[in-house]
C-alpha cells in the first residue's frame, strides 16, 4: 500500500513536472517571440532613426547650399541694381548732353543761315573799317561840339555877368551835390560838383540834411569837378556842415 501510494505520488509528481515543464516551455517560447518582436521593433526603429538622421543631414546640406545660393543671388541682385542705377544716371547725363548739343547745333545752324545772308568777309571787313572811321569822326565832332557848347556857355555867362548881373541863373534840373568843405569864418563852402556836372556861377542851391532845409548858397566860381559857393545869410536856418546835400 505504501508502494502504491509512493508510486502514485511519483506519477503525480511526474505529471505535475510535465505540466510545469510544458507551461515553462510555453512561457519561454512566448518570451522568445516577444524578445524577437522587440528586437525587430528596436532594429526597425534604429534603421528609421538612422534614415531620418541621414535625411536630416541631406536636408541641412541642401539648406546650406540654398542659403549660399540665396546669398549669391542677393549679391548678384544688388550688383544688378547698382549697375541699373549707374546706367540710369549715365542715360540721364547723356540725354542732357544730347539736348544741349542739339540746342547748340540748332543755334549754330541759325547763325549759319544768318551768315549766309551777309556779304563776303572782305566786304564785311571794309564795312567795319568804314564804321570805325565814322565812329572816330563822330567822336571828334562830339568833342568839338562840347568845346563849342562850353565856349558858348562861357560867353553867355560873361555876358550875363557884365550886362545882366541881376538875371537869375538856371541850373540843370535835378542837379545835386554835397558840401565837402565848410569855412565858417569867411562863410563859404566847397561843393563836389563843377562845370562837367552843370554848375554855373551865380547859380543858387538849397542846403538840405535829412529833409530839413538849412539854408541856401550861391556859386561864385566853378572848376571842372568842384565849385565854391557863398552861404546866403538871409537863408541860414542852422549850422551847415560837411556832408550836407545841396540841390536846386
Amino acid at each position: 500500500m505504501l508502494r502504491i501510494c509512493l508510486i502514485i505520488a511519483i506519477v503525480a509528481g511526474l505529471g505535475a513536472g510535465v505540466v510545469t515543464f510544458t507551461k515553462v516551455q510555453d512561457i519561454i517560447t512566448t518570451t522568445r517571440l516577444e524578445r524577437d518582436d522587440w528586437h525587430k521593433k528596436d532594429t526597425d526603429e534604429i534603421t528609421a532613426h538612422n534614415s531620418t538622421k541621414k535625411k536630416l543631414a541631406e536636408t541641412k546640406t541642401t539648406l546650406d547650399k540654398t542659403q549660399k545660393d540665396l546669398a549669391q543671388t542677393k549679391s548678384d541682385l544688388d550688383a544688378a541694381n547698382s549697375k541699373a542705377e549707374e546706367l540710369t544716371k549715365n542715360n540721364t547725363e547723356l540725354t542732357a548732353k544730347l539736348e544741349k548739343t542739339t540746342g547748340e547745333r540748332d543755334e549754330a545752324q541759325q547763325q549759319l543761315e544768318r551768315w549766309r545772308g551777309l556779304p563776303a568777309p572782305e566786304t564785311i571787313k571794309g564795312i567795319i573799317a568804314d564804321l570805325e572811321k565814322t565812329k572816330k569822326a563822330k567822336d571828334a565832332l562830339t568833342g568839338e561840339n562840347k568845346l563849342l557848347v562850353a565856349k558858348v556857355n562861357e560867353w553867355v555867362d560873361r555876358w550875363d555877368k557884365y550886362f545882366h548881373n541881376e538875371a537869375p541863373v538856371i541850373l540843370p534840373t535835378g542837379l545835386r551835390g554835397k558840401i565837402v568843405v565848410v569855412d565858417p569864418k569867411y562863410n563859404f563852402v566847397v561843393l563836389n560838383i563843377g562845370d562837367e556836372q552843370g554848375a554855373k556861377e551865380r547859380g543858387e542851391m538849397m542846403v538840405d540834411r535829412d529833409g530839413k532845409l538849412l539854408g541856401k548858397v550861391r556859386i561864385v566860381s566853378v572848376q571842372k569837378d568842384e565849385c565854391v559857393a557863398n552861404i546866403l545869410p538871409d537863408w541860414k536856418r542852422g549850422e551847415i556842415m560837411e556832408g550836407d546835400e545841396v540841390l536846386n
